[in-house]
């Protein structure tokens, strides 16, 4: 026949080596005790401290233990939302199920070290993501721009614009269809290019009595 009582006692006496400050003997009957396992979430930062959190299990020994599976909650959790702790006491249940018939304290808190480690985890990495695309943004840092230095600027913008549109000719003097050309591209000409008005023009008198004749034995064919 199996002596429960003195398994039960063993298992605590090997726990209480085990978990020195985090074990504590709430009733020797029914056996109850409580272990609190210390916890910590990384910093994202790097230069920060850690912060360190407990997550607590009390233990209720049935009698026919470790035939029967212990009664499992927790004791200390503040750091698990309620369905994390849901999703914990299952799998421990699970965990229980499976060791019934051997003493399985030391399993089942192990176990809970692993589900809050990766709990611990995944929120480090979620922040770390968040904090890496944030740094990913650029920060710009300029003139704050107000509808009054927008219209300031754009005004000059402008006519920097038409100001550069504009060609100054600073070569020697223009030919008449270079002062028409000029005239029609927006060209600014000086007016030393555009010669003295009061310079003497040589004609060449011939040219008109020629196209004179011209015109006249014209209109006499017509005749």
């Amino acid at each position: 026949m199996t002596d429960y009582k003195e398994e039960q006692e063993g298992e605590l006496e090997a726990l209480e080596s085990i978990f020195v400050t985090e074990l504590e003997i709430l009733s020797d009957d029914p056996i109850i005790y409580n272990i609190a396992i210390p916890c910590e979430m990384r910093n994202v930062e790097g230069d920060g401290p850690d912060r360190e959190f407990t997550v607590g299990l009390k233990f209720i020994l049935p009698d026919e233990y470790p035939d029967v599976p212990p009664e499992i909650e927790f004791s200390e959790c503040e750091e698990l939302d309620a369905d994390l702790q849901k999703s914990i006491l299952i799998e421990l249940q699970k965990c229980a199920e499976n060791e019934v018939g051997c003493v399985m304290i030391f399993t089942l808190v192990s176990e809970l070290q692993d589900k809050v480690n990766e709990y611990a985890d995944n929120i480090y990495n979620k922040k770390l993501q968040e904090k890496e695309e944030k740094d990913k943004v650029p920060v710009f840092h300029g003139t704050l721009v107000t509808l009054e230095t927008f219209t300031e600027w754009n005004i000059k913008f402008i006519k920097e614009m038409n100001d550069s549109k504009k060609v100054k000719v600073v070569s020697d003097k223009l030919t008449g269809r270079q002062i028409f050309m000029a005239k029609e591209g927006n060209i600014e000409i000086g007016d030393n290019l555009l010669g003295d008005a009061e310079e003497d023009v040589e004609v060449d008198e011939s040219l008109f009595d020629e196209e004179l004749e011209d015109e006249m034995l014209e209109v006499s064919d017509s005749d």
